[in-house]
C-alpha cells in the first residue's frame, strides 16, 4: 500500500513539475513579444459601413478609407 502511495506522490509531483515549467515558459515567450508591436496593424474604419480592417487591406481613396472596392464605389457615387 505504502508503495502506491509513493508513485501516486510521485506522479502528482512530476505533473506539477511539468505545468510549473510549461507556464513559465509561456510566459517568457510573451514578455519577450511585449505589447507585439512588430505583429500588430493599425486598424482602419470603412467609411461607408464602419467594418475595421487592416490598414494593408484597406482602400483609400479622396481621404477616406473603405473596406472594399465596392463599398468605396458606393460611397463615391453617393457623393
Amino acid at each position: 500500500m505504502g508503495r502506491i502511495l509513493f508513485f501516486v506522490l510521485l506522479g502528482i509531483a512530476v505533473y506539477a513539475a511539468f505545468r510549473i515549467w510549461r507556464v513559465g515558459r509561456q510566459r517568457r515567450s510573451t514578455a519577450g513579444r511585449g505589447s507585439g508591436g512588430e505583429l500588430s496593424e493599425p486598424m482602419i474604419r470603412c467609411a461607408h459601413c464602419g467594418l475595421n480592417v487592416p490598414r494593408s487591406e484597406a482602400l483609400a481613396d479622396a481621404g477616406h478609407w473603405y473596406c472594399s472596392e465596392a463599398h468605396r464605389r458606393l460611397d463615391h457615387d453617393r457623393r
